[in-house]
C-alpha cells in the first residue's frame, strides 16, 4: 500500500466478510462491525428527543464525539498492522486518501478536507451524502452527530482539543453542501462569531485566511 491507487482498504470488496454460521459481520483486519440502518438512526433520535428533548442535539454530538475518538484509533490500529507503517508517518497525501476512503467505505458519507489551512488555526470540510442529513431532531437542521464523529476523530490525530463548527447545510440550500470547520483554540471563537452571521462557508474561510 504504497501509493494512492491502493489506498481504498476500506472501500476494497475484501475489507468486509460476513460469517453466516456465527451471524458476525468482520472487517479484514479482525474488527467486529455492526450495520446500522437509516431507520435504527431515526428511532435513536426520535428516542433522544422523547427522553431529553432539547438536550437531544448535544447527546447526539457527544455520541459523535466518543465514536469518533474509537474510530480514530481503530483506524490507526487497523491500517498501521495492515501496512506495517504508522499512518502518523505517512505523507498527507495517503492519510487524506485513507481517511476519505473510511468515511466512504463505512458509509458516512463522502468528505473533501482542505489541510492547505491548517497554518490558519482551521481545517474546512465539506460532507456528502451523510446518512444523517435526513435525519435530526425536529425542527432543527444541522448535522450534529457527524459534527461530533468529525470533531472526536480528528482530535485523536491532532493532539489537542478542537471544536468542530458546522457552516452550512445542503438542506438549507447551501451552495457549499454541507459543510464544516475544524477549528484549533485560537480561532475556535473567531469561527463560531462568523458562522452566527450567516456568512456562507466559503465566505467564512475566506475571511479567516485572507
Amino acid at each position: 500500500m504504497t501509493d494512492r491507487s491502493n489506498l481504498n482498504y476500506f472501500t476494497h470488496p475484501a475489507f468486509l466478510s460476513f460469517d453466516s454460521a456465527k451471524g458476525v459481520l468482520t472487517s479484514r483486519g479482525g474488527t467486529r462491525m455492526l450495520g446500522i440502518s437509516e431507520d435504527f438512526l431515526r428511532g435513536f433520535v426520535v428516542a433522544c428527543e422523547y427522553e431529553a428533548g432539547d438536550a437531544t442535539r448535544s447527546i447526539l454530538c457527544s455520541c459523535g464525539k466518543f465514536y469518533g475518538r474509537k474510530l480514530a484509533t481503530r483506524c490507526e490500529l487497523e491500517l498501521g498492522a495492515y501496512a506495517h507503517i504508522p499512518l502518523r508517518d505517512r505523507p498527507m497525501a495517503h492519510f487524506e486518501a485513507l481517511i476519505v476512503d473510511l468515511w466512504n467505505g463505512l458509509g458516512m458519507g463522502h468528505l473533501s478536507i482542505d489541510f492547505s489551512a491548517g497554518r490558519f488555526g482551521l481545517i474546512p470540510i465539506t460532507l456528502v451524502n451523510s446518512p444523517m442529513q435526513d435525519i435530526g431532531p425536529k425542527g432543527h437542521v444541522a448535522d450534529d452527530l457527524l459534527r461530533g464523529i468529525l470533531e472526536g476523530f480528528f482530535m485523536h490525530f491532532a493532539g489537542d482539543e478542537l471544536s468542530c463548527i458546522q457552516t452550512g447545510d445542503v438542506r438549507l440550500g447551501s451552495k457549499d453542501g454541507t459543510t464544516f470547520i475544524l477549528a484549533f483554540p485560537e480561532t475556535t471563537k473567531r469561527v463560531t462569531e462568523l458562522a452566527a452571521t450567516k456568512l456562507s462557508h466559503s465566505q467564512i474561510v475566506a475571511k479567516l485566511t485572507g
